[in-house]
């Protein structure tokens, strides 16, 4: 019985001291992007299918040195990953009812569609012509919350 009062003691305890991790929830599209840092993790085609350096263009290879952050002023930082030096700002905006992704910065300029958005995880939609040619109309560009 001493056995079975102990254990539940020190469950008890354990669980009362365990710190609480709060999600974030009911986030608006704007908050959602400025949660985070995100990072390029990887170019697909509408398929799905991830598209190799040698399918890109030297413009979209660049971005994968990069951290975008869009802060909830409306400024749109590139940041260098290693030197975390601001390389390029600019601005951002939804539009069409929050579906669209404007960014004016370069390097990165133009209206992308959103396909994914939440706390960990940013699709992109984007012509090919800024990044590749010959692999269709549109390819995805699929951005993970960095870590630094």
């Amino acid at each position: 019985m001493k056995k079975v009062l102990i254990i539940a003691f020190v469950t008890f305890i354990s669980l009362a001291c365990k710190k609480d991790k709060v999600e974030p929830t009911n986030l608006s599209q704007s908050e959602l992007l400025s949660l985070n840092s995100w990072q390029l993790s990887r170019y697909t085609d509408s398929n799905g299918k991830t598209l190799t350096n040698a399918e890109l263009n030297i413009a979209a290879i660049a971005l994968y040195g990069l951290q975008f952050e869009f802060r909830a002023d409306k400024e749109t930082r590139a940041v260098d990953k290693i030197t975390k030096n601001i390389l390029n700002r600019g601005t951002w905006e939804l539009l069409t009812g929050n579906t669209v992704l404007d960014i004016n910065i370069t390097s990165f300029k133009g209206q992308f569609k959103i396909v994914t958005l939440s706390k960990g995880k940013l699709t992109l939609q984007a012509s090919t012509g800024n990044f590749l040619s010959g692999v269709g109309s549109e390819i995805n560009m699929e951005f993970i919350e960095s870590k630094n």
